[in-house]
């Protein structure tokens, strides 16, 4: 197994298949993992900014991150104060300050949960390549330690009932259960640390259940021999199943 700290960019372009790629291929299909274009949403960089300033802490987060003020972009006049704060935030990303207040907001509560900082404060986005099952793989978790992983997810409900069906509904379970599989760890020791994106800005830390963990496990199991098929043949069927009828049709 190899382990490194690199970026983002280094780590997302590699051809290992990913958690992320094991769901494209549960809930659609090899085909669809192969040509969807990845595009980059407003709530995706929110989740991203999120993941930073919790795990940096704020001093590191501003040298990367700028907020602007809100701006009138109807007149020339708030056209110009804009070009003045994009020349002054240089390389930064950029945020108004409003998501400012939300972000540092979620923070405040963050530092209030001691579990939530406990299972954030550890080995940080370490990538991990390792042939997984005959396939080269690699997991990179937000957080872990010798004894469990953690995983920060933003979402709009992070009470348990809701929390619960978006774990199945996002397929949070193979994510869990894939990166708990691959770095040798039991899957009852995968933390969700769950930030709810808008007000009140709570949070919540959650674990698997016995039944999770087995759909989780099936979740990824079932993808990653559809991709090894894919890479054993060059067959990159629109829906793989092993669940066939005989004319070839797929039982649902």
């Amino acid at each position: 197994m190899k382990k490194v700290f690199e970026s983002n960019a280094v780590y997302h372009s590699s051809k290992d298949i990913s958690a992320s790629g094991l769901k494209d291929i549960f809930s659609q299909s090899v085909n669809y993992k192969l040509t969807r274009k990845n595009k980059e949403t407003d709530a995706m960089r929110f989740g991203t900014a999120v993941h930073d300033l919790l795990q940096e802490g704020k001093k590191e987060f501003l040298r990367r991150y700028y907020f602007m003020p809100k701006l009138d972009l109807r007149t020339k006049a708030g056209k110009e104060v804009k070009a003045e704060h994009l020349k002054i935030a240089k390389d930064r990303v950029v945020f108004d300050s409003q998501q400012g207040r939300d972000l540092f907001w979620i923070l405040d509560n963050f530092l209030k949960n001691k579990l939530a900082v406990h299972y954030a404060t550890g080995i940080i986005e370490q990538s991990h390549y390792l042939e997984f099952e005959g396939v080269p793989v690699r997991v990179r978790p937000d957080c872990h330690s010798d004894t469990w992983i953690s995983d920060i997810k933003t979402t709009r409900e992070p009470n348990k009932f809701d929390f619960k069906r978006e774990v199945n509904f996002r397929n949070y379970d193979l994510q869990a259960c894939f990166y708990s599989d691959c770095l040798g760890y039991d899957p009852k020791h995968f933390r969700f640390i769950a930030i709810r994106n808008t007000y009140p800005f709570d949070n919540g830390v959650y674990s698997l259940n016995e039944d999770q963990i087995s759909r989780g496990r099936y979740k990824y199991e079932k993808a990653l021999r559809e991709w090894k098929h894919y890479l054993d043949t060059g067959e990159a069927l629109g829906f793989y199943s092993d669940e066939l009828n005989k004319d070839g049709s797929i039982i649902l």
